[in-house]
Protein backbone atom coordinates (compact mmCIF):
# COMPACT_ATOMS: atom_id res chain seq x y z
CA UNK A 1 0.00 0.00 0.00
CA UNK A 2 1.46 3.27 -1.19
CA UNK A 3 1.51 6.58 1.37
CA UNK A 4 -1.02 8.01 -0.84
CA UNK A 5 -3.70 5.21 -0.88
CA UNK A 6 -3.19 4.91 3.01
CA UNK A 7 -3.97 8.96 3.21
CA UNK A 8 -6.91 8.15 0.96
CA UNK A 9 -8.03 5.75 3.06
CA UNK A 10 -7.96 7.67 6.23
CA UNK A 11 -9.43 10.41 4.63
CA UNK A 12 -12.32 8.19 3.94
CA UNK A 13 -12.78 6.41 7.26
CA UNK A 14 -12.67 9.87 8.64
CA UNK A 15 -15.27 11.33 5.80
CA UNK A 16 -17.40 7.95 6.91
CA UNK A 17 -17.41 6.99 10.29
CA UNK A 18 -19.43 9.91 11.61
CA UNK A 19 -22.11 8.55 9.47
CA UNK A 20 -21.77 5.59 10.15
CA UNK A 21 -22.60 5.82 13.46
CA UNK A 22 -25.24 8.23 12.90
CA UNK A 23 -27.47 5.65 11.58
CA UNK A 24 -26.48 3.56 14.76
CA UNK A 25 -28.34 6.45 17.10
CA UNK A 26 -31.93 6.14 17.26
CA UNK A 27 -33.31 10.44 18.13
CA UNK A 28 -34.58 10.77 21.62
CA UNK A 29 -38.05 11.12 22.69
CA UNK A 30 -39.28 11.94 18.83
CA UNK A 31 -41.81 10.04 17.34
CA UNK A 32 -40.43 10.43 13.64
CA UNK A 33 -38.23 7.25 14.39
CA UNK A 34 -34.56 5.76 14.18
CA UNK A 35 -31.61 7.60 12.70
CA UNK A 36 -32.50 7.52 9.12
CA UNK A 37 -34.21 10.19 10.29
CA UNK A 38 -31.19 11.78 11.72
CA UNK A 39 -29.21 11.29 8.85
CA UNK A 40 -31.93 12.69 6.42
CA UNK A 41 -32.37 15.92 8.61
CA UNK A 42 -28.51 16.72 8.48
CA UNK A 43 -28.91 16.56 5.01
CA UNK A 44 -31.67 18.59 4.46
CA UNK A 45 -29.48 20.76 7.35
CA UNK A 46 -27.15 21.20 4.73
CA UNK A 47 -28.85 21.45 1.82
CA UNK A 48 -30.77 24.76 3.49
CA UNK A 49 -27.13 26.07 4.91
CA UNK A 50 -25.83 25.78 1.34
CA UNK A 51 -28.72 28.35 0.30
CA UNK A 52 -27.25 30.72 3.01
CA UNK A 53 -23.71 30.13 2.11
CA UNK A 54 -24.54 30.77 -1.63
CA UNK A 55 -25.91 34.41 -0.42
CA UNK A 56 -22.99 35.15 1.69
CA UNK A 57 -20.58 34.07 -0.99
CA UNK A 58 -22.40 36.37 -3.56
CA UNK A 59 -22.54 39.02 -1.23
CA UNK A 60 -18.90 39.54 -0.12
CA UNK A 61 -17.54 37.64 -3.63
CA UNK A 62 -15.15 35.53 -1.19
CA UNK A 63 -14.43 31.33 -1.97
CA UNK A 64 -16.91 28.97 0.09
CA UNK A 65 -13.64 28.11 1.82
CA UNK A 66 -13.73 31.64 3.34
CA UNK A 67 -17.42 31.23 4.59
CA UNK A 68 -18.07 29.84 8.13
CA UNK A 69 -22.53 28.97 8.16
CA UNK A 70 -23.91 27.02 11.29
CA UNK A 71 -27.48 26.78 12.49
CA UNK A 72 -28.74 29.40 14.39
CA UNK A 73 -28.95 28.99 18.29
CA UNK A 74 -32.90 27.94 17.78
CA UNK A 75 -32.25 25.25 15.56
CA UNK A 76 -29.33 24.29 17.40
CA UNK A 77 -31.40 23.23 20.20
CA UNK A 78 -34.44 21.74 18.04
CA UNK A 79 -32.09 19.52 16.66
CA UNK A 80 -30.06 18.74 20.03
CA UNK A 81 -33.66 17.57 21.28
CA UNK A 82 -34.08 15.73 18.13
CA UNK A 83 -37.71 18.18 17.83
CA UNK A 84 -36.98 18.69 14.71
CA UNK A 85 -37.45 16.74 11.33
CA UNK A 86 -36.22 17.16 8.04
CA UNK A 87 -40.16 17.41 7.21
CA UNK A 88 -40.11 20.36 9.59
CA UNK A 89 -37.24 21.53 8.24
CA UNK A 90 -38.97 21.58 4.67
CA UNK A 91 -41.92 23.15 5.46
CA UNK A 92 -40.83 25.99 7.83
CA UNK A 93 -37.08 26.39 6.65
CA UNK A 94 -34.79 27.11 9.59
CA UNK A 95 -31.97 29.95 10.41
CA UNK A 96 -28.25 30.16 10.09
CA UNK A 97 -25.84 32.70 11.62
CA UNK A 98 -22.87 33.02 9.28
CA UNK A 99 -18.98 34.83 9.49
CA UNK A 100 -16.54 36.06 6.52
CA UNK A 101 -13.32 34.98 7.45
CA UNK A 102 -11.07 37.78 7.63
CA UNK A 103 -13.41 40.70 6.66
CA UNK A 104 -15.35 40.76 10.17
CA UNK A 105 -18.22 39.89 8.48
CA UNK A 106 -21.27 38.38 10.01
CA UNK A 107 -24.89 38.29 10.86
CA UNK A 108 -28.07 35.35 9.81
CA UNK A 109 -30.12 34.16 7.38
CA UNK A 110 -33.32 32.58 7.26
CA UNK A 111 -34.46 29.98 4.19
CA UNK A 112 -37.36 28.51 3.43
CA UNK A 113 -37.90 24.87 2.79
CA UNK A 114 -36.24 25.02 -0.75
CA UNK A 115 -32.98 26.92 0.72
CA UNK A 116 -33.96 29.91 -0.68
CA UNK A 117 -33.06 33.18 1.85
CA UNK A 118 -36.02 35.29 2.54
CA UNK A 119 -34.07 37.10 5.04
CA UNK A 120 -30.36 38.20 4.96
CA UNK A 121 -28.77 40.41 8.03
CA UNK A 122 -25.24 41.80 8.46
CA UNK A 123 -24.06 43.02 11.13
Amino acid sequence: MTIQSRKTTKFLLAAVLPLALAACVETGGSSSGPAVDVSETNAVIGMLGGGCKNRVSQQFGVPNSDLTVRPGATLQQAINSGSMSAADLRRTGASFDWEVAGRGARGYCNVDGSGRVTEFQQW
